[in-house]
């Protein structure tokens, strides 16, 4: 898949699976934390008390999102600079353009994020018919 093909915003998808991620307190305000969910490498973000999920390899060169610096809703890529919205997953100069963004629910303490099921999952063969 072509980056420029990529379009992409942070919503419930009708095929997901709510997954834990991790204990809330673990995510710190203001900075990023990567965590591995199943086998995505995700970029966790708390902004004002929220937190957000996006995926944590930069489309630009693969550089770690979660080590990006971060200023309000926009986390920038330590390796060259590009600029994401990690409410939205989108590319903070170019909206056309994002990264994968996953629904983030607290509950209880725990962070638990919303990923498409895999297609040779036992939840994807039950949500099948």
């Amino acid at each position: 898949m072509n980056f420029w093909d990529w379009g992409g915003t942070c919503k419930t998808l009708a095929t997901t699976n709510l997954v834990h991620a991790a204990a809330e307190d673990s995510i710190q305000e203001g900075a990023g934390t990567a965590v591995k969910v199943g086998n995505r490498n995700l970029a966790f973000f708390k902004v004002g008390g929220l937190c957000y999920a996006i995926s944590n390899e930069c489309p630009h060169m693969g550089g770690p999102l979660a080590n990006g610096t971060l200023s309000g809703h926009i986390v920038t890529c330590p390796w060259h600079g590009w600029t994401w919205d990690v409410r939205t997953g989108k590319h903070a100069r170019i909206p056309s353009k994002a990264v994968a963004c996953f629904p983030v629910r607290a509950v209880d303490g725990q962070l638990y994020v919303e990923v498409p099921v895999e297609p040779d999952s036992p939840a994807a063969a039950s949500s099948s018919g």
